[in-house]
């Protein structure tokens, strides 16, 4: 068994090391001030780390779970066979799904006739991607804007998961 560490009296004493922290905090503050001011952007040593968001955009990391959409299939109908495979996995509910027959048996059994996603609820975790037998739900969207002007447009429509 590891013997705990031994702290030395510096570290001990915690005024040291939040003066340490606020230094750091101090620092790059000014390299932020700093570097946006023309003439003293030479005094400056390292780059800041502010971005000119929506003029500069960082690029976002390919594993990053986007918004959800619904994949159609050759013959431009969605996937989706309502088989509640998504829904049960949610760990948030979030997902609800209401089926109807289809007209044409031959083709498919069975269609969404609404597919929400409460985008309030949801916790981006993937598993509903995962669930889906039929690759009918996907979560690669690079669409990062989700700011809306009112709580109901977080409820997403199945037109509007088809559009994406």
């Amino acid at each position: 068994m590891a013997k705990p560490k031994q702290y030395t009296w510096w570290e001990r004493v915690y005024i040291f090391e939040v003066i340490r922290g606020l230094s750091i905090i101090f620092y790059h503050f000014w390299v932020n001030i700093l570097g946006f001011i023309p003439g003293l952007k030479k005094l400056v040593k390292s780059e800041t780390v502010t971005v000119q968001w929506p003029e500069e955009q960082l690029p976002i990391s390919p594993r990053w779970r986007g918004r959800h959409r619904l994949n159609r299939d050759e013959n431009g109908l969605e996937r989706c066979v309502a088989c509640m495979c998504c829904a049960t996995a949610c760990p948030s509910e979030c997902i609800h799904i209401v089926a109807a027959e289809s007209d044409d048996p031959r083709r498919r059994e069975k269609y969404p006739a609404e597919f929400n996603i409460d985008l309030f609820r949801c916790v981006y975790c993937g598993m509903c991607v995962e669930a889906c037998p039929c690759n009918a739900i996907l979560m690669d969207t690079q669409d990062m804007r989700f700011s809306q002007t009112s709580p109901d447009k977080f409820v997403i429509d199945k037109q509007k998961l088809l559009d994406w």
